[in-house]
């Protein structure tokens, strides 16, 4: 009679040897080891309802789909092979031979050294994306309608994009607001939320001689605007930009190169609608 523990060995031999063959115990699928199904199919999702609202310029940033902390990230295409993607990204996530499958692509999300997070979508006719393959976005990397198309682009922000605010915009029409609803005459800029000590008015086509920032390349047309250049000790801090209706040309024109201090008053025109600027 076999001895428990002689059984046992019998038993571990045979395991070992089915785990040899195709049938037995192979070794999991690399999307089974390394991609986050749950988050996938959150980001397909998020992707889907962005590309529906054509997201305009600045864009909507990468770290608002994703739930976790990430600092770099690298998109590949359906058709590279596991080789290429060791050698980007450090890490041999997909087989040396494997490719990432046709309609797919394949996102690998760094947090310093370490792997973070490995994320497959199906993108086509509800998200079609571009972006340059195997490259490398930083966090502040963002999705932008190309054209008011369904296809988004992914773009990293330039200094230009990282300065402009839609909400400092947002809140220097709240004062013109204010002027109106109160029938007041006039009223500081004051605080719009970031510390500024110096304001100028520049027309888009001079923005980049004036501050050597540009636009250029970007999903953003300026139109019958005028940008006004806020800066805090000599550095440029916001840029926002002030349409025609509520900055009239005919008052800019005399403001090239002037600078305002932080104590400006915005001041209404008669018509309520529009303002100009004075120092108090």
């Amino acid at each position: 009679m076999r001895s428990p523990v002689r059984r046992w060995a019998a038993l571990a031999v045979v395991l070992l040897a089915a785990c040899g063959t195709v049938v037995g115990c192979a070794e999991p699928d690399w999307k089974d080891r390394y991609v986050d199904e749950r988050v996938s199919r959150m980001m397909t999702e998020s992707l889907t309802r962005l590309a529906g609202s054509r997201p305009e310029y600045p864009g909507v940033p990468m770290r608002n789909l994703t739930p976790f902390a990430w600092d770099g990230l690298f998109f590949f295409e359906s058709g590279p092979q596991g080789g290429n993607v060791r050698d980007k990204t450090g890490f041999s996530i997909l087989p040396e031979r494997e490719y990432v499958q046709e309609n797919h692509s394949l996102l690998v999300f760094l947090n310093g050294p370490n792997l973070a997070k490995v994320v497959l979508l199906k993108d086509g006719l509800s998200f079609p994306l571009y972006y340059a393959n195997g490259k490398k976005y930083s966090s502040q990397a963002r999705m932008i309608s190309m054209d008011g198309k369904r296809v988004m682009k992914l773009v990293e922000p330039t200094a230009f994009q990282r300065l402009y605010h839609r909400d400092t915009e947002f809140k220097i029409i709240e004062r013109l607001r204010t002027l109106r609803d109160e029938r007041k005459k006039s009223v500081p800029i004051g605080d719009l939320g970031f510390a500024w000590d110096e304001m100028r008015v520049i027309e888009p086509r001079d923005l980049k001689k004036k501050t050597g920032l540009s636009y250029a390349g970007l999903e953003y047309r300026p139109s019958f605007s005028a940008f006004m250049v806020f800066s805090h000790r000599g550095r440029v801090v916001r840029i926002a930009e002030m349409g025609d209706m509520f900055f009239p040309p005919e008052h800019r024109r005399a403001w090239h190169g002037r600078k305002w201090g932080d104590r400006t008053m915005i001041v209404a025109r008669e018509e309520w609608a529009s303002f100009t600027l004075r120092e108090p």
